[in-house]
C-alpha cells in the first residue's frame, strides 16, 4: 500500500498550507487578504467536506482567529463557523454560517426578505452548474420549486446575483458543507432561507403590533395579510426540500450531530412575536437550546396581547386566524417531511426527531383571551 502523505504534501491544498504558514509569522493586512484566506478554506471545505479538515489546518486556523480577533468582523463570522466542531460549538446557527448571513445583511441594504431570494438563486445557478449531479427529472424539480420560492419576492434581475462588493464575495463562502454530498449545498441555502423567513415574519409581526397599540387596525390587518402570504414560502422550502434523496441526506446527517432547527432563533423571535408561550413551552427544550430570546421573552410586547388590550375588530381578528392556520399548515408539512426523511431516527439536535414535532403540532401562536374576562 502507497505510504499516505500529511496534509500539507497533497498538492490541492498546498496554497492553503503555505498561506497558513505565513500567517503564524506576519498578519493580514487587508480585507481582501482576509477574503482570500477565507476562499482557499471554502474550495477545501467543499472538496472533502467539513468534517474531514485535518487537525493540523484546524489548529492553524484556530490560531489565526485568535491572533487576528476583531481585525475582519467577516472573517471572524467565517472561522467561528468552520472551527465550530474543533471547538465544541457546532450548533444551527454554525451550520448554516448564520453569522455571517448577518454581517452580509448589516453591511448591504439588503433585507433578510431580499436576501432569502438571493440564496435561492444560487441554489438554481448551483444545480446548473452540476447538471450531471442528479438525474435529470429530479434535477428540474428541484429547480422549479426553488422558482416558484423565487416568484413570490418582488425582485429585479439585478437581485439574483450578489451584488459586486466585499459583503457579495463573502456571501459566495456562506454554503460549508460537513460531506461532499452534492445535496447538502441546496439543504444548507434552504435551511437559510428558512431562517430569513421568519426574521422576515418577526418584522412583520412586531410592526402590526405597533399598529394595534396605535388603533390602526387597518393597517395592522395588512401587515398580517402579507405576513400569511409570506408564511407560505416556508412551507414552499419543505417542497424543494422535499427533493433530497435520503441516501444523501442520511450521508451528511450523521456529521451534523449537535446542529437542529430546534436552535432557531428566528423562529423563537417569530414565536415571541405572535404571543406569551406558556411556562411549559418556555421550560421545553425549544426554548432551552436558545437562552438568549428566552431572556426576551419578558421584555417584548405581542400580537396577542395587544389583540387583547385593543378595540375590537373581526377583520384584524380574522386575518390573526388566517397566520394562525398558515402556522398549522406548515408544522403538518414540516411534520409529514420529517416522518419521510427522519423515520425513527432522533433528532441531530438531540430530541426524539419526528415524535417531538409531533408533541407541538397543535401548540398555537396566538389565543386572545377572553374579552370580558
Amino acid at each position: 500500500m502507497a505510504e499516505s502523505r500529511p496534509a500539507h504534501d497533497r498538492p490541492h491544498d498546498r496554497d492553503l498550507a503555505r498561506r497558513l504558514d505565513a500567517l503564524r509569522a506576519g498578519r493580514l493586512a487587508t480585507p481582501r487578504e482576509a477574503l482570500a484566506l477565507g476562499r482557499l478554506v471554502t474550495a477545501e471545505t467543499r472538496r472533502i467536506g467539513r468534517h474531514a479538515l485535518p487537525d493540523p489546518v484546524l489548529d492553524a486556523l484556530a490560531d489565526t482567529a485568535n491572533r487576528h480577533r476583531g481585525r475582519d468582523r467577516f472573517l471572524d463570522a467565517f472561522l467561528d463557523a468552520v472551527l465550530a466542531r474543533h471547538r465544541d460549538r457546532f450548533r444551527n446557527a454554525e451550520y448554516l454560517a448564520l453569522p455571517l448571513l448577518e454581517e452580509f445583511l448589516r453591511d448591504t441594504a439588503f433585507s433578510p426578505e431580499r436576501l432569502s431570494a438571493l440564496l435561492l438563486a444560487d441554489v438554481v445557478r448551483h444545480e446548473s452548474r452540476h447538471p450531471g449531479a442528479v438525474e435529470p427529472a429530479l434535477r428540474r424539480k428541484r429547480v422549479r420549486q426553488a422558482m416558484r420560492f423565487l416568484g413570490t419576492v418582488e425582485r429585479s434581475p439585478a437581485d439574483d446575483t450578489p451584488p459586486r462588493t466585499l459583503a457579495g464575495d463573502w456571501l459566495e463562502l456562506t454554503v460549508l458543507p460537513v460531506s461532499t454530498e452534492h445535496d447538502e449545498y441546496f439543504f444548507i441555502r434552504a435551511l437559510q432561507a428558512h431562517e430569513l423567513v421568519f426574521t422576515t415574519l418577526t418584522g412583520l409581526l412586531r410592526s402590526a403590533t405597533d399598529e394595534v397599540r396605535a388603533a390602526r387596525p387597518d393597517e395592522a390587518t395588512a401587515l398580517l395579510r402579507r405576513a400569511a402570504s409570506v408564511f407560505e414560502r416556508a412551507s414552499l422550502l419543505f417542497r424543494l426540500v422535499a427533493t433530497m434523496r435520503p441516501a444523501a441526506f442520511h450521508s451528511f446527517r450523521r456529521f451534523t450531530e449537535g446542529a437542529s432547527a430546534i436552535q432557531s432563533e428566528a423562529y423563537k423571535r417569530f414565536e415571541l412575536a405572535c404571543g406569551e408561550p406558556d411556562p411549559a413551552r418556555l421550560d421545553s427544550e425549544a426554548f432551552a437550546g436558545v437562552p438568549a430570546v428566552r431572556a426576551e421573552a419578558r421584555h417584548h410586547d405581542n400580537l396577542a396581547r395587544a389583540l387583547v388590550d385593543g378595540p375590537r375588530s373581526e377583520v384584524l381578528d380574522a386575518a390573526a386566524a388566517d397566520l394562525e392556520q398558515a402556522h398549522q399548515r406548515w408544522k403538518t408539512t414540516h411534520h409529514s417531511l420529517a416522518a419521510r426523511m427522519l423515520g425513527d431516527a432522533t433528532g441531530s439536535g438531540y430530541t426524539a426527531g419526528v415524535p417531538y414535532l409531533a408533541a407541538y403540532r397543535e401548540n398555537r401562536l396566538m389565543v386572545v383571551r377572553d374579552r370580558a374576562a
